[in-house]
């Protein structure tokens, strides 16, 4: 982790701009292609959601927007962020996981189904980032939650702070047509830290990602 020096910064005047506003944050929903990856879900070894959650954390580290974070009156930029992705429990109540990230896909998904199974058993939200005195709380985190059984075009979220500013990245049912597969991607950002332009390498690297993903999926039988 680095502190960013504001002196330097060029992106200190936007910065500020968008910290003195009472709701710095912006919902953008895009689509994004997994045809090739959606297609050989079956052979990639996983369950769609921990292939997924790869994907939108190796995306998400690759853009260092998405890596920054305010604390106070400071701004610092993490090595790496981790996923910490919503959980359905059996009595339809959702919970928070915290995972770890691994740039390599079998590490990642061995640990992430791991912890996800774990989790199902009795999902809590103790893990959700959140303020007591005299602590840090953790940002070095991607905000994941998923929405399968709907084929979204929007979402909205409540924040607290204007200095809450972990991205949260919420997705759809995947759409399928007779030629390509889109998955419904909504972000809700700082403005503050991240524009449009880092939500289009954002989607460029998730594509790429995914692409780079499938190609790796077992042949079929």
């Amino acid at each position: 982790m680095r502190v960013i020096d504001m002196e330097t910064w060029p992106r200190k005047d936007h910065f500020l701009l968008f910290l003195g506003m009472e709701f710095p944050h912006v919902n953008l929903s895009i689509q994004v292609d997994v045809t090739d990856l959606w297609r050989k879900r079956a052979q990639v070894g996983v369950s769609p959601t921990v292939s997924i959650v790869y994907l939108l954390s190796r995306a998400a580290n690759r853009v260092a927007e998405f890596r920054q974070r305010i604390r106070g009156g400071e701004v610092v930029e993490h090595d790496l962020i981790h996923p910490l992705i919503t959980i359905l429990d059996s009595n339809d109540l959702f919970g928070v996981c915290q995972l770890r990230y691994d740039s390599n896909f079998l590490a990642f998904a061995e640990n992430a189904t791991r912890c996800i199974e774990a989790a199902k058993q009795e999902a809590s939200i103790a893990a959700f980032p959140h303020v007591q005195e005299g602590e840090q709380p953790r940002d070095d985190l991607l905000s994941i939650t998923a929405l399968p059984w709907l084929s979204t075009t929007g979402f909205g979220i409540t924040r607290r702070p204007k200095s809450d500013c972990i991205p949260l990245v919420a997705y759809g049912r995947v759409h399928a047509d007779r030629d390509r597969c889109t998955l419904p991607i909504h972000l809700n950002f700082h403005h503050g830290l991240i524009d449009g332009l880092h939500i289009a390498w954002f989607a460029e690297a998730l594509e790429e990602e995914a692409r780079n993903l499938a190609s790796q999926a077992r042949p079929e039988a």
